[in-house]
C-alpha cells in the first residue's frame, strides 16, 4: 500500500511524499525491491545521484532479473560516467526481457561512450523499432551517426525527429549544425519551416530559429522572427532580449537600450538582460554606463566570462585604472614547451603521429556556425573523452602543465580569476581546430572556461615570417571600439608549443596564406566544484 501511494504521489510531482512512503515501505519489508527501484528513480528525480544509485543496487541485489531496475542503474551510470558497468548492467536487463525498450536505448548511449559505434547505432536502431514514435531514440541515434562521422544518415534521423517531436529544439540546432558544416546550405532553416507547418507559430521555434538566423548575421530575418515570437508572447523577456540583439547588431542602439531596459525592470535579477544591456551601451560609445551595468551583473553572476570581458572593455575604453587588475596579459598568458608523452620519440615524431590522428577526425566539410574559426574545420564533442591512444596519453601530459601553471597562479580570493584556484579541475571541454589557407579565429572568449589554451600539432611554413601570419594574438576585442582596440601581445605558433590563459581574455589569430595546415588542440580548464 505505501508503495503504491508513493508511485501515485511520484505521479503528481510531490518527490518529497514519494520518498517518505517508499522507505515506510521498506521500512515494513527490508527486501522488497520494488521499493527500492521506486526510491531510486525518485532520489535521481532529486539529483540525488549517489543515494539512488544505492537504492537501485539493493533492488537488483534481490531481484538479479530485474529489467527495470538494470536499465535504471545503466542509466545513472552512463550520467556518472561509469559506461563499462552500465553495459554490464544493460546487458542483463535483456536477458531478462529481450524487448525492453529502455535497456536497448541506454544501452545505445553506453556503447556510444565506449566508442563502439556500430553496435550503439543497432541497440538504439532496435530501440526506435520497438518505440517508432520515441524522438528520443532518434535523437540519440542521429548524435551517435555525427560521432560516428555518419551525417547524412544523422541528418535523417533528426529530421525524423522534427516529424515526431516539432518542438523539440535540439533536434533543430543539431540538424542545422550538421547540415552546415558538411556544406548544405539548402538545408538551412528547414527544419523549422517544417516544424511551423505541423504545429504553426510557437514562441520556442521563432525563437531558436531567430538566434540561429543572428548567429549567422541575417540580421534583418532575425528581427522579424523575433518580433513575431514577441507578438506571440508577450510576456517573455527572453525573447525581449533576442530582439534587442538584434537591433544591437544593426546598431540600432536607442531602440535595443530601450528594450533592455525594460527587460531589466521586468527581471532585475536576469544577468543575460544586464550583460546584453552592457555590450550595447559598448558598442554605443557609453563605456561608462556600460561599466555601471556590467559591474552590477557581475555581482550576481561573479563567474561569468562573458561579463568579466566586456567589463573589462568598459575598464579600458572608459579609462578605469582597473582594467590593468583585471587583465594582465604579460602575468597571466604562459607558454609552455610540452615534452611528449614517454616513449613516444621526441616533440616532433610525437606530434607528426598526432597529426595523423587527429586529421581523422576532421570529417567535416566547412567550420562550425556556433564557433570562432573561419575557414577550417572543427572536431565535434568532447575530444578528451575518446579512447584513442595518442589523445589519452596528450590529455595526462597537459594535465600536468596545467596543474604547473595553476600552482604558479598567485593567492588572491578578491581577484575574478585568482580567486578560483585550485589544484583539482576539469577539462569543461576540448576541441581540435584545423585552419587552411586564409583561414583564422576572429577575436572572442570562452564562456564555458576559467582557464583556455592553444597547443600547436602542426604549422605552416608562413607562421615564420615577419608579417606574423597565424599567430595567436591578444587584447582586441570583436566589438571594432576603436584605437586602443588593437592586439596588445602576439606569440609565435610552434610545433609542440602551448598556451595558457585566462578564459574571459580576448584572443583570436592572425590569418595566414600558405598551403600548409594550422592544426590545434584547444581546451577549457574549470573548477571541479
Amino acid at each position: 500500500m505505501h508503495n503504491n501511494f508513493g508511485n501515485l504521489l511520484r505521479r503528481k510531482n510531490d518527490l518529497a511524499g514519494a520518498e517518505a512512503a517508499f522507505r515506510r515501505a521498506l521500512s515494513l519489508n527490508r527486501d522488497y525491491p520494488d521499493a527500492y527501484y521506486n526510491l531510486g528513480v525518485t532520489l535521481q528525480d532529486q539529483h540525488r545521484d549517489d543515494e539512488a544509485l544505492a537504492a537501485l543496487r539493493r533492488a537488483v541485489a534481490l531481484r538479479p532479473a530485474y529489467p527495470d531496475a538494470l536499465a535504471q542503474l545503466g542509466a545513472l551510470l552512463i550520467e556518472k560516467k561509469e559506461s563499462t558497468e552500465a553495459l554490464t548492467r544493460l546487458d542483463a536487463a535483456l536477458r531478462a526481457n529481450a524487448r525492453h525498450f529502455g535497456a536497448h536505448y541506454y544501452r545505445g548511449r553506453a556503447l556510444t561512450e565506449l566508442e563502439r559505434y556500430d553496435d550503439a547505432i543497432g541497440a538504439l536502431r532496435q530501440a526506435a523499432a520497438l518505440r517508432p514514435d520515441s524522438y528520443e531514440a532518434y535523437f540519440a541515434l542521429g548524435n551517435t551517426l555525427v560521432r560516428a562521422h555518419r551525417e547524412d544518415e544523422a541528418l535523417d534521423a533528426y529530421r525524423h525527429v522534427v516529424d515526431l517531436a516539432p518542438e523539440f529544439l535540439q533536434a533543430h540546432y543539431q540538424h542545422n549544425l550538421v547540415a552546415w558544416t558538411m556544406g548544405r546550405t539548402d538545408l538551412a532553416y528547414v527544419s523549422y519551416a517544417r516544424a511551423r507547418d505541423l504545429v504553426g507559430e510557437k514562441p520556442d521555434l521563432l525563437l531558436a530559429e531567430a538566434s540561429l538566423r543572428l548567429r549567422l548575421k541575417d540580421t534583418a530575418a532575425a528581427e522579424d522572427l523575433a518580433r513575431r515570437a514577441s507578438k506571440a508572447a508577450p510576456e517573455r523577456r527572453d525573447i525581449v532580449n533576442l530582439l534587442a540583439q538584434t537591433l544591437t547588431a544593426q546598431q540600432r542602439y536607442e531602440e535595443s537600450i530601450s528594450l533592455l531596459e525594460t527587460a531589466i525592470r521586468a527581471e532585475p535579477e536576469q544577468v543575460l538582460h544586464h550583460r546584453e544591456l552592457g555590450i550595447a551601451y559598448l558598442q554605443s560609445r557609453q563605456p561608462g554606463a556600460a561599466r555601471r551595468v556590467l559591474e552590477d551583473a557581475l555581482r550576481h553572476a561573479p563567474s561569468d566570462q562573458l561579463i568579466l570581458a566586456h567589463l573589462a572593455l568598459a575598464y579600458r575604453e572608459s579609462g578605469d585604472s582597473r582594467f590593468h587588475e583585471l587583465v594582465d596579459i604579460e602575468k597571466h598568458v604562459s607558454v609552455y614547451e610540452v615534452p611528449p608523452p614517454d616513449g613516444l620519440g621526441d616533440t616532433e615524431a610525437f606530434n607528426r603521429v598526432f597529426c595523423e590522428e587527429l586529421q581523422r577526425l576532421h570529417t567535416r566539410r566547412v567550420e562550425p556556425f556556433d564557433q570562432t574559426l573561419r575557414g577550417g574545420t572543427q572536431t565535434p564533442g568532447h575530444l578528451f573523452a575518446s579512447n584513442i591512444p595518442a589523445i589519452a596519453l596528450f590529455r595526462e601530459r597537459i594535465a600536468d602543465v596545467v596543474a604547473e601553471y595553476i600552482r604558479g597562479l598567485p593567492d588572491n580570493a578578491a581577484h575574478p580569476f585568482l580567486r578560483r584556484k585550485t589544484g583539482d579541475f576539469i577539462f569543461s571541454g576540448s576541441w581540435s581546430c584545423r585552419l587552411r589557407s586564409n583561414g583564422f579565429h576572429t577575436n572572442h572568449v570562452h564562456p564555458e572556461g576559467w582557464i583556455s589554451s592553444a597547443y600547436y600539432v602542426s604549422v605552416p611554413d608562413a607562421v615564420a615570417g615577419a608579417d606574423q601570419q597565424g599567430w595567436l594574438k591578444f587584447g582586441e576585442s570583436n566589438l571594432d571600439l576603436g584605437e586602443q582596440d588593437h592586439p596588445v601581445r602576439k606569440v609565435k605558433p610552434a610545433v609542440g608549443k602551448l598556451v595558457l590563459f585566462p578564459s574571459y581574455y580576448w584572443h583570436g589569430t592572425v590569418p595566414f596564406v600558405d598551403d600548409g595546415v594550422r592544426l590545434t588542440v584547444a581546451f577549457d580548464v574549470a573548477p571541479r566544484a
